[in-house]
């Protein structure tokens, strides 16, 4: 389905954080421009749709509310706190959490009925998967209008049970576990992602991708994971630990399972 025009606001904590998400935007419209997917016209036009700054008023007119913070309870709290307390009362909420209870976020948003799970992947851009995760108490009405604006957006919507990291992360950080557990065990990253994704199929490979998401998240994914659970395969490896705590978190610092220069 092609994506369709839609007005965005887009509210950050920071200008530092409002200019560092204008330089991403512009680097991937950049991109789709040498991939002849955009013209210079049509990114401009995106541009000139998304609206950026630090006012949470902008909340009060919004249709749709994605929050997308950082993924720690206590930051969503007050994030979903906040936006329950301006949001009009017709307007859906949603998170994009990755691993934290849909019917937890929909309790602090304070409007249970209006709220859903909408989990992007990382690069959003590019990934068309999108999970949609109604909680207990969202309606049907509210989950068939979150696949419809996925699809609006040109995204690929599966709806997801409301259980601890829904679909995709429920298997990669089973995935990563294991990966990790050979690593110690000696074998390379090059040699376990080069295996995966031979016999499995997959395009990159476990690390690699932990790599790419960024390993500081997949320690938390996993953390979250464990503590819902209890199950061991998700015990995060004091080895693993230790890399994040030394700040090798994957390609966004240089250096993880790979080392990736400037």
């Amino acid at each position: 389905m092609q994506a369709q025009s839609i007005d965005v606001q887009l509210i950050d904590a920071t200008d530092e954080a409002l200019q560092r998400s204008r330089a991403i935007l512009r680097k991937s419209l950049d991109g789709a421009i040498k991939r002849e997917k955009l013209t210079e016209q049509q990114a401009t036009e995106v541009e000139q749709r998304i609206g950026w700054g630090l006012d949470w008023d902008a909340v009060k007119c919004a249709d749709w509310i994605i929050e997308a913070v950082f993924e720690d309870p206590q930051v969503k709290r007050e994030a979903l706190g906040r936006i329950g307390e301006l949001a009009r009362a017709d307007a859906i909420i949603s998170s994009n959490t990755s691993t934290l209870p849909i019917a937890a976020l929909a309790e602090m948003s304070g409007a249970p009925e209006r709220f859903i799970g909408m989990h992007f992947f990382n690069p959003a851009p590019a990934m068309k998967l999108v999970e949609v995760i109604p909680g207990a108490a969202t309606p049907p009405a509210i989950t068939d209008a979150a696949v419809a604006l996925c699809e609006r957006m040109g995204k690929e919507p599966k709806v997801s049970p409301d259980i601890p990291g829904f679909f995709v992360n429920r298997v990669f950080g089973s995935v990563l576990s294991a990966a990790v557990d050979i690593w110690m065990q000696g074998a390379t990253p090059e040699t376990i992602d080069s295996a995966i994704e031979l016999g499995l199929g997959h395009k990159m490979g476990p690390l690699a991708t932990a790599d790419l998401v960024g390993l500081d998240v997949c320690v938390a994914l996993l953390d979250s994971l464990h503590e819902q659970t209890g199950h061991p395969r998700f015990e995060i490896a004091p080895e693993f630990a230790a890399m994040v705590e030394a700040g090798k978190l994957g390609r966004k610092s240089g250096e993880g399972f790979y080392s990736y220069g400037d």
